[in-house]
């Protein structure tokens, strides 16, 4: 899923979050925000900096 999302937003450096980074109590929100990523067709600067954010959220 996070792969998905990375590539989704064309993000540069996929280094910075790691899925072993990810909370295990926090997937179900990964989840959410897979769905919601994948669902859209374009992605605004403001949205890919919200959305990282909210991937930086759910780290250990």
């Amino acid at each position: 899923m996070l792969e998905d999302i990375m590539s989704k937003l064309k993000l540069i450096n996929k280094g910075v979050i790691n899925a072993e980074d990810i909370d295990d109590s926090k997937e179900e929100d990964l989840k959410d925000l897979h769905t919601m990523v994948m669902k859209r067709d374009n992605v605004s600067p403001s949205e890919i900096a919200a959305i990282t954010d909210a991937l930086g959220q759910l780290r250990k």
